[in-house]
């Protein structure tokens, strides 16, 4: 199951965008970490929008250092006993609007994973001791159109990355709602969709109401959330930290520097797999200037000696991911 297991990691990076917070972008927001007084109203387009602003201000960034460690089991006492996977260490790199690539090597385990997605199609590396290396991908076109099926059934896709890396721009319109929890002192937008396999499914983000701590790294967007249409969580990605970094220019209102945040932490879980995943992304770089060379080297499909990828969508697998 391992080898499944890190292939789901190319499904759900997800992650943050935003300081300074709906008071300078879309017109409300409350005092810094007041944790008092009533959480004001937002609307859904509100919401919308500051997550599309944020993402305006994120053309790509680059994680020089990235440690990914998993475990497995529920962690209630006398249930599934937990196993936990070796670390792995590698980098990441991501770009607007479909460009990913994570690659990451196990230290005293030989276990290598290469992550990845570009404009046109996405894929998935795994090769591990006494394990079959495992090479697979699949177009966007044929992911969506339920033509490329993933191992496991897993009700995410390819882009809930970019969504996650704060750099998807959403679609005005659709019907989205926007609540708020006075206790928790969040927001709350959500709306429903479909899995590329036409699986109903609805999609919430999560957001602090008051401003997060830059200084304490807080994130501002708190978690993103997949539930089945009865509300059941069936995947959720925590962010645990973020930092918040300026971008260039001022906010003519306020005067106050632009400013966007990116994921330092982010505790990812899959309910039903009892699968969980912890990222610390440090060494974080925001719109650094990428050539046309740069973006071949990271986001073209690799060729990766005595490798043949394996095209999803005309190929079919059991329950353990196997071929």
């Amino acid at each position: 199951m391992c080898h499944l297991r890190f292939l789901l990691v190319a499904l759900l990076l997800a992650p943050s965008a935003g300081c300074s917070w709906l008071r300078n972008t879309a017109g409300i927001g409350q005092q810094a970490n007041n944790n008092h007084g009533a959480v004001q109203k937002v609307s859904a387009e509100q919401l919308v929008g500051y997550l599309n602003i944020q993402a305006s201000r994120l053309n790509n960034i680059s994680y020089g250092e990235v440690t990914v460690s998993a475990k497995e089991g529920d962690g209630i006492r006398g249930a599934l006993k937990e196993m936990a996977y070796p670390n792995l260490r590698g980098n990441l790199s991501a770009s607007q609007p479909r460009n990913f690539r994570m690659v990451a090597k196990g230290g005293l385990v030989d276990v290598k994973v290469d992550l990845g997605s570009n404009p046109d199609q996405f894929w998935v590396y795994f090769t591990a001791p006494q394990v079959q290396p495992m090479y697979v991908f699949a177009s966007h076109s044929d992911f969506e159109a339920g033509k490329a099926k993933i191992p496991g059934n897993m009700p995410v896709d390819p882009d809930w990355i970019m969504q996650a890396l704060g750099m998807t721009t959403f679609q005005t319109g659709l019907p989205y709602t926007a609540t708020a929890d006075e206790r928790a002192r969040t927001y709350t937008l959500s709306w429903p969709t479909t899995t590329p396999n036409g699986v109903p499914i609805r999609k919430e983000i999560v957001f602090a109401a008051d401003d997060a701590d830059a200084v304490h790294n807080q994130a501002q967007v708190k978690k993103h959330l997949i539930r089945d249409t009865k509300g059941k969580v069936l995947a959720y990605a925590d962010v645990r930290s973020a930092k918040t970094v300026p971008t260039g220019g001022n906010d003519p209102q306020s005067g106050r520097p632009y400013v966007v945040q990116y994921p330092t932490e982010l505790l990812l879980r899959w309910e039903e797999q009892k699968f969980e995943m912890t990222l610390k992304l440090d060494a974080g770089r925001v719109n650094g200037q990428m050539t046309p060379q740069d973006n071949k080297r990271l986001f073209d499909l690799p060729n990766i000696p005595g490798a043949t990828p394996v095209d999803l969508a005309h190929a079919r697998f059991d329950a353990t991911g196997r071929n």
